[in-house]
């Protein structure tokens, strides 16, 4: 009967291994042991690494102003008879914007004329009585020799003499004080002709026609749109990048995407002690009139060309702030993602220039999901076709 039993359980448990078999499982039944399964394989896109020239630049933004923007005021006062003049108008140098009622002025430069006549006038009588004063002198000299008159009549000529060359010299003071007078006069009279000191366009008209003003009054605001100028503030630590001379691109929000091209032309001898930045100016070329002073400007200066710089997609960048110059990409080594720390250099459109972390040979993960962990398994996906893409 044991035998018997034996026989049954040896049986029992060659069918139980023989199902186990058939069934292909790796653990016998009962005994509660599982095999993990293997580690998921990731599909990713990659891009390799770009060796490159970069462009360095230096972010700026600013209000752009005009190099020329002048207040026009008249230097004599009076009844304003012509202001034609209006805003938006183009004006040339030197061409009449205004004029002053020039009548009382006139009046003053025809008395101050007369008043130089008379001086004119005068220094000649004077002049008429030296000439006559000398030659009495002479005679009287003459005379004092011989004995013909006394040593009181020969001083008492002496004295003409003097008298004379005094009245000369009072007569020609008179008449350069008649000249000074009239010049003064005819300066006021020109005065009532206001004409504009430069090129440009009239930004404001202050007054109208018939308007009684006074001296200093300003009649009109000019400005040239085409000379402007971006002035920027720059970190002092960048200082040593930018030199005169360099190339800036920028835009404006009125014209979108547009770009505009300037030159540094001063850079501001002194730092701000507030902020520890320094003040830039671009000068830029304006010809179109497409920019108007007052507009907004961002854009960059170009400092240098980075030779052989490594460039990879935005989209393989992390971050764990804004505007900070570190991050991390993935790259593919042997079968499996590999995080990489990184020192940003710049950014173009959706184009990064990394200084350190990478190398030229790696190539780096574009698609970064959840799933993706330092040493993930990874198989890189085929090349997408364009119409897919």
């Amino acid at each position: 009967m044991t035998t018997r039993r034996a026989r049954n359980i040896f049986f029992m448990l060659l069918a139980a291994v023989a199902q186990w078999h058939c069934t292909g499982s790796g653990t016998p039944p009962g005994t509660g042991a599982t095999t993990p399964a293997p580690p998921a394989v990731l599909e990713v896109r990659v891009a390799p690494v770009a060796v490159v020239d970069w462009p360095v630049m230096i972010p700026v933004s600013g209000s752009l102003r005009s190099q020329s923007n002048v207040e026009i005021k008249s230097e004599v006062g009076g009844k304003l008879i012509t202001a034609g003049f209006e805003e938006g108008d183009a004006v040339t140098k030197g061409q009449l914007m205004a004029e002053i009622d020039p009548v009382n002025y006139q009046l003053a430069h025809d008395q101050a004329s007369a008043a130089l006549a008379v001086g004119e006038a005068g220094l000649e009588r004077a002049q008429v009585m030296l000439d006559h004063s000398r030659r009495e002198m002479e005679r009287a000299d003459n005379l004092l020799r011989t004995g013909g008159i006394t040593e009181k009549d020969h001083q008492a000529a002496l004295t003409g003499v003097r008298d004379a060359e005094t009245q000369v010299k009072l007569a020609e003071a008179q008449r350069e004080q008649a000249r000074a007078t009239l010049s003064v006069t005819e300066k006021a009279l020109k005065d009532c002709r206001i004409a504009a000191p430069a090129d440009g366009e009239v930004r404001r008209k202050y007054l109208d026609q018939g308007s009684l003003l006074a001296p200093g009054t300003a009649v009109y605001s000019l400005v040239d749109n085409a000379r402007l100028e971006l002035e920027c503030l720059l970190p002092s630590y960048q200082l040593a990048d930018v030199h005169l001379g360099q190339r800036a691109l920028f835009t404006t929000p009125t014209w979108g995407e547009r770009k505009f091209e300037g030159t540094v032309s001063a850079i501001n001898p002194m730092v701000e002690a507030d902020n520890r930045s320094v003040k830039v100016i671009v000068k830029i070329a304006n010809p179109g009139g497409d920019l108007r002073s007052g507009m907004y400007a961002r854009g960059e200066i170009e400092v240098r060309v980075e030779r052989r710089a490594m460039v990879i997609p935005r989209s393989a960048l992390m971050v764990e702030q804004e505007q900070s110059t570190t991050g991390s990409v993935f790259v593919v080594g042997d079968g499996r993602a590999r995080r990489r720390s990184v020192r940003l250099g710049g950014s173009r459109q959706d184009q990064l220039w990394i200084q350190e972390g990478i190398s030229p040979a790696d190539q780096v993960i574009i698609e970064i999901g959840p799933s993706l962990k330092e040493g993930a398994p990874v198989r890189v996906a085929p090349d997408r076709p364009a119409r897919e893409q």
